[in-house]
C-alpha cells in the first residue's frame, strides 16, 4: 500500500511540473559567445536546461510556461561592414554643375589649364582655412583663341553657385595656359595663389584675388607655360616656390637657378613641371628635373647627361629610396636615386612628345605603374616599363596632356582620369576598360588634366575639368562631373598644384616642413587620397537560436530564433527552415527588413514534432536578396529536443 501511495504521489508531481528546455539567449548572463553558430549538439542537451531554482522565484511563483525571450534593441553598427563597389561599364559621367559664362570680362570663357581645389572663404567663421569652409575652384581663362597673353584668373564657389572673384586688372593678367599653385605662403592660415603673369614673371594673389607681388626676375627664357610647385626645402617653416630649375622665396625673390634641366619634355621645353621630394631619405628635400637633382641652393647633386623630360616619382625597386620616371621625346625611362638609368628608354605607342607621367598602383599588385599620354594613345606601363595596355585617344593639339588617378571603388587599384580633345575618360587601371565617359568636353590641349577632389561635401567626389573650343565645339569654362547615382569612395577636398602629391599639402593649405614621401605610404603621384573606408556600407544579417519550448509536446514544439543586423539597413528578405535529411521545407517567413544595428525580437515557429526527424537548418535571406558584407553567417544548424 505504501508503495502504491508513493507512485500516485510521484504521478501527481509530474502533472504539476512543466518540462522546459532552453539554450541561453544573446541577452542571458551566460556567455552566449561560447555557443557555436553551427553546433548540432547543444540544442537538446540536458545540461543547458534552466535549473528549477533559477527559473522561477519562490516568492513570485507563476504558472509554468515557455520562457520569455530577452527583448531586442539597438546594437553597434560594424563600420567595417562594407561590400566592394561595382563600377558599371561605360555609363556617362553626369554633370553636377557647369559654369561657362561670366559677368566680368565675358569673352574670357576658355580654359586650357589644370584647375585647383582649395578653400578660399571663411564659411565657419573661425578665421582660418578649415574643414568647415566651402571649397573653391581656381582657374585661368582666355578670350577666343588668344591663349598666349593676358589671361584672367577666376575663383568659383565649390557648389557652382557663384563666381567669388575674377582678377581683371590689366596689371595682374596671367599666362592663361600656365598652371597655378596654391598654398599658405605667409603662415596666415589662408592660401596664396602663384601664377605666371603675362610678362612671364611669377606673381602671387591673396584668397580674394588681390595682387600681392610680382617677381623682379623673369622666368627662364621660353619656360612660361609650366607650373610652380610649393615646398619647404629647408624644413624651417618657410615656403619656397619652385619653377623649373629656379628657386624663389615666398615673396617672389629669386634664390637660385640650376644649370641643367628644368623638368620639361626635351621636345617641348616651354612647359617645366619640377617638384621637390626627399629622394634619398636624408631628411632634406631636393628639386627634381628630368636629368638632374638640385639641392636647396640650386647646386646639382647629380647630372646624368640624359635629355630633360617631364618627371614623376615612385618606388620601383626594393630599397626605400625614390626612383624617377622621365618622359622625353615619346620615350619613358626610369632613373635611380643617383640618376642612373635603370630601365628604358622604351618607346610609347604612337607618336608625339608625351605628357607629364602619373604614377599609381593601377593593377592592385602593390607596385607602381606609369600612365602617359601622347598624340594618339594613353598608355599604362608596368613597374618594369613593359606595356600593360594602351587606348586610342585624340590629342593633335599638343600631345603632352597630363592625367590624374583615383581609386573610385576603394579596391586598392587606381583608375585613370584623362581628357583629350573630345572626351573625359575614366579607365580601369589594370585593363584600360572604359568605366566612365563625359563626351561633351572639348579642348585644344597643353599640359592640363582633370583632377579628382571632394569639391562638394555631399555625395561622391567630383572630377573637375576645364574646357575650350580651340579644337572643336563643346564645353567651355569649368565642369564638375560625378557618378551622381552611385557611391564613389570619398576623396580629400584639395588639389593645389600641377605636380600634385597629397603628402605635400594639408587640407588647410599649409605646406608641411617635413612631409612624408608618398611612395613610403603607398600613394601615387598626381593621385588623390581615399578618405572613406573602401567599398559601400552594407547590411550583415545573422540568425541565432533563442530557445526551444516543448510544453505542448507531443502536439508541437516552439522554436524561437533571433535575427540581427550589424550593418546598415537591410531590405525585405525571407527566413527558411528546412530538414537537413531531405531538404523538406518546414517554415518560410517573408520579413519586411531589418534596421541598422538591430537585434530583433525573437521569432517563434510552432513545429510538428513528427516532422522533426533529425537536425534542422535555418537560413536567413536564402535567395540572396540582400547584398551583405558577410554571407557566411546566414545559416544556423539546430537539433530539436525529444518530447518526454
Amino acid at each position: 500500500m505504501a508503495g502504491m501511495l508513493r507512485l500516485l504521489l510521484f504521478l501527481l508531481l509530474l502533472t504539476l511540473t512543466a518540462c522546459e528546455q532552453r539554450l541561453p539567449s544573446r541577452g542571458d548572463d551566460d556567455d552566449s559567445a561560447a555557443i557555436p553558430a553551427l553546433d548540432d549538439d547543444d540544442a537538446g542537451d540536458d545540461d543547458d536546461a534552466v535549473d528549477d531554482d533559477d527559473a522561477v522565484d519562490d516568492d513570485d511563483a507563476s504558472p509554468p510556461g515557455c520562457p520569455e525571450p530577452d527583448p531586442g534593441g539597438p546594437q553597434p553598427v560594424d563600420p567595417g561592414c562594407r561590400t566592394d563597389l561595382e563600377v558599371t561599364t561605360q555609363p556617362a559621367l553626369e554633370i553636377v554643375w557647369q559654369v561657362s559664362t561670366f559677368v566680368d570680362e565675358p569673352c574670357f570663357t576658355e580654359v586650357m589649364m589644370t584647375p585647383l581645389v582649395v578653400p578660399l572663404t571663411d564659411d565657419d567663421g573661425d578665421g582660418v582655412a578649415s574643414a568647415g569652409d566651402d571649397r573653391a575652384v581656381l582657374f585661368s581663362t582666355f578670350c577666343g583663341t588668344d591663349y598666349s597673353t593676358a589671361g584672367v584668373i577666376r575663383a568659383l564657389r565649390g557648389d557652382g553657385s557663384e563666381v567669388l572673384w575674377s582678377q581683371t586688372d590689366p596689371a595682374w593678367r596671367v599666362q592663361p595656359d600656365a598652371a597655378l599653385a596654391a598654398g599658405d605662403l605667409d603662415g596666415d592660415g589662408w592660401p596664396e595663389i602663384v601664377a605666371v603673369n603675362s610678362a612671364h614673371h611669377l606673381m602671387a594673389l591673396d584668397r580674394f584675388g588681390v595682387g600681392l607681388w610680382q617677381s623682379a626676375s623673369p622666368l627662364p627664357l621660353g619656360a612660361e607655360r609650366g607650373g610652380a610647385f610649393l615646398a619647404d626645402l629647408q624644413g624651417d617653416g618657410s615656403v619656397e616656390i619652385l619653377y623649373g630649375n629656379q628657386i624663389y622665396d615666398a615673396a617672389g625673390t629669386l634664390l637660385a637657378t640650376g644649370l641643367h634641366g628644368r623638368g620639361s619634355n626635351d621636345g617641348r621645353p616651354e612647359f617645366p613641371t619640377s617638384y621637390a621630394v626627399d629622394a634619398d631619405g636624408d631628411g632634406q628635400q631636393e628639386v627634381v628635373v628630368g636629368n638632374a637633382l638640385y639641392d636647396a641652393a640650386g647646386a646639382a647633386i647629380w647630372f646624368n647627361g640624359q635629355p630633360d623630360g617631364f618627371t614623376a616619382v615612385g618606388n620601383f625597386d626594393a630599397d626605400p629610396q625614390a626612383e624617377f620616371v622621365v618622359v622625353s621625346n615619346n620615350q619613358v625611362r626610369l632613373q635611380d636615386t643617383d640618376g642612373t638609368v635603370i630601365a628604358g628608354p622604351v618607346l610609347l605607342p604612337g607618336s608625339g612628345a608625351g605628357g607629364p607621367p602619373t604614377v599609381a598602383d593601377f593593377d592592385g599588385d602593390g607596385e607602381p605603374e606609369i600612365g602617359v599620354a601622347n598624340l594618339a594613345f594613353y598608355a599604362v606601363l608596368d613597374t618594369d616599363l613593359s606595356l600593360l595596355w594602351s587606348n586610342p585617344t585624340q590629342d593633335l593639339s599638343s600631345a603632352i596632356t597630363g592625367s590624374s588617378a583615383f581609386d573610385f571603388d576603394g579596391d586598392g587599384a587606381a583608375e585613370v582620369v584623362y581628357a583629350d580633345e573630345l572626351d573625359v575618360w575614366v579607365w580601369d587601371g589594370a585593363t584600360g576598360a572604359v568605366l566612365f565617359q563625359g563626351d561633351g568636353h572639348a579642348s585644344g590641349t597643353h599640359l592640363e588634366y582633370p583632377v579628382v577632389a571632394q569639391v562638394v561635401d555631399a555625395g561622391p567626389p567630383q572630377i573637375v575639368v576645364g574646357s575650350n573650343n580651340l579644337s572643336g565645339a563643346g564645353w567651355t569654362g569649368i565642369t564638375l562631373l560625378s557618378d551622381s547615382g552611385r557611391t564613389w569612395v570619398g576623396a580629400r577636398p584639395i588639389w593645389n598644384q600641377h605636380a600634385f602629391m597629397p603628402t605635400h599639402i594639408a587640407d588647410d593649405t599649409s605646406i608641411p616642413s617635413t612631409p612624408d614621401m608618398p611612395w613610403l605610404l603607398g600613394e601615387g603621384f598626381r593621385q588623390n587620397e581615399v578618405t572613406s573606408l573602401p567599398g559601400v556600407a552594407a547590411p550583415d544579417l545573422s540568425v541565432t537560436l533563442d530557445s526551444w519550448c516543448d510544453l505542448e509536446c507531443p502536439a508541437e514544439l516552439i522554436l524561437a530564433l533571433r535575427l540581427a543586423n550589424d550593418g546598415v539597413a537591410a531590405g525585405p528578405f525571407d527566413l527558411l527552415i528546412e530538414r537537413v535529411s531531405d531538404g523538406a521545407v518546414l517554415a518560410l517567413e517573408s520579413l519586411p527588413g531589418l534596421g541598422p544595428g538591430t537585434l530583433d525580437d525573437a521569432l517563434e515557429f510552432a513545429l510538428d514534432p513528427a516532422d522533426l526527424q533529425g537536425d534542422l537548418i535555418v537560413t536567413v535571406d536564402p535567395d540572396d536578396a540582400v547584398l551583405e558584407c558577410d554571407e557566411d553567417n546566414n545559416q544556423l544548424l539546430v537539433s530539436p529536443p525529444t518530447c518526454p
